[in-house]
């Protein structure tokens, strides 16, 4: 026979277990030991010096009319509650992982007070170190949609380092990326670009190929540039954003780009976001999730262009309007048609001006409350307002308002409001104007400025 292993507590429990049943069955040892073992092999099972084998065992069991299961030891005590610990560890696992998952749901959903109320109760169990790097994202996203941004950015940045000590290359990016977008909401777009191009630089050394992600973040490094009057670098942002979502424009190109994502996370033993992607690549509707955010970055790339010269802006609109791409997506042609208006109302020509902004406006209102949509509206009243025609004018403005404060666009919101008021000064009424003051007071308030 086989070497066998030493004597331990359970080898002691089987040996007590075959003595007992060779003793009822009226063996002696020497009976029982014929013709496949020694006297001296049972005697030292049954001592508990040492433990038999899986295939002596199986023998044994069977001459004492057994199975080998009836010799084997019971569970002790010990081992008992080790086992319950172990389950009860699981079960607990499991609460806390669907916990983060409600909690990502309420955000996502607009309740980001409840789910800070969430992730606080969370924060008060025994946590492994991969739950608290996801709870701590998610707390700082929370805070960051109910405006508590020094929190957000305290609670981010201890993200960041627990994401660096776990190599958890998703979640890094993820959390870098709402970092900017926090300082963002401070005003500190500087912190903000650095904090982009953080992002930039580890999709490149990963070799993560997420183009979803990247024209994100090229989009609100754009807005960044934009704000800091930094145009040419806002240009060059939005354009490299445009050049990635130009190769986005039909379902195929959209799965294609999620299989691979999908096949580089299987191949980094990543299952959970390889299963992730692979689900992804048949979603057909994220093809109208690009095309929103390509409609959005016409949108800003509008804004920075109008800030150059007239001749340059006038050159980049002819040529954008003449797009296979834009002229098949309505609310991009939206958009690039109320830049137009509002470069004719630039040139006084207000019957031109007002003709295509009506048309970016009808355009537009078939896809109900978007950013784009109340450009145009506000862009239609400005011009209005040139014509002397005030309440219309006035009409027209109060919808884009209403509708940016609808959409949490504080920042357009502060800006467009104040516009308003001084149009409403030039005219006399300092009442309503000191209406829309307050309220763009409000919208930067909100924004933490």
């Amino acid at each position: 026979m086989s070497p066998e292993q030493p004597s331990t507590k359970i080898g002691k429990t089987v040996g007590e277990k075959l003595r007992a049943a060779r003793i009822t069955q009226h063996y002696t040892q020497s009976q029982l030991a014929a013709p496949d073992f020694s006297v001296s092999y049972i005697s030292a099972i049954e001592r508990g010096q040492i433990h038999p084998s899986l295939r002596a065992l199986e023998i044994l069991a069977a001459r004492l009319g057994m199975s080998s299961t009836q010799l084997l030891p019971n569970k002790s005590q010990q081992e008992e509650r080790a086992s319950a610990a172990a389950a009860l560890s699981e079960r607990e696992e499991d609460e806390i992982e669907l916990d983060l998952l409600d909690a990502q749901i309420l955000i996502i959903q607009g309740e980001a007070t409840s789910a800070i109320t969430l992730l606080e109760h969370i924060s008060t169990r025994r946590l492994k170190r991969q739950h608290q790097l996801q709870q701590r994202y998610l707390l700082g996203w929370a805070y960051y949609k109910v405006g508590q941004y020094q929190e957000s950015e305290y609670i981010l940045s201890e993200a960041i380092q627990i994401a660096k000590e776990l190599d958890a290359q998703y979640l890094h990016l993820r959390i870098l990326h709402q970092l900017a977008l926090t300082y963002a909401a401070m005003r500190n777009f500087a912190q903000a670009l650095l904090a982009h191009q953080r992002c930039l630089n580890q999709l490149e050394e990963s070799g993560i190929q997420d183009p979803f992600f990247t024209a994100q973040i090229y989009i609100q490094m754009g807005q960044y540039h934009t704000r800091l009057e930094n145009f040419e670098q806002a240009l060059e942002a939005f354009h490299k954003a445009l050049s990635i979502t130009e190769e986005l424009t039909t379902p195929q190109s959209i799965q294609a780009t999620y299989a691979n994502l999908s096949q580089y996370y299987a191949v980094a033993k990543d299952n959970e976001l390889a299963m992730l992607y692979a689900y992804k690549s048949i979603q057909l509707h994220n093809l109208d999730i690009i095309k929103r955010l390509r409609s959005e970055l016409y949108h800003y790339l509008g804004h920075a262009v109008m800030q150059t010269d007239s001749q340059q802006a006038r050159s980049y609109l002819d040529e954008a309007l003449q797009s296979p791409t834009v002229l098949k997506d309505h609310l991009t042609q939206a958009s690039l048609l109320a830049r137009n208006a509002e470069w004719y109302f630039a040139q006084q020509n207000l019957k031109e001006a007002e003709r295509i902004a009506l048309q970016a406006n009808q355009l537009a209102q078939t896809f109900g409350d978007t950013i784009i949509t109340a450009d145009t509206l506000i862009v239609l009243g400005r011009i209005e307002y040139a014509k002397t025609d005030y309440d219309q004018g006035g009409k027209h403005f109060v919808e884009g308002l209403d509708m940016l404060e609808r959409l949490g666009s504080h920042e357009e919101l502060a800006d467009e409001s104040v516009r308003y008021a001084q149009l409403l000064e030039e005219i006399g009424k300092e009442r309503e104007a000191f209406t829309h003051i307050r309220r763009a007071f409000q919208s930067r308030q909100k924004l933490g400025k």
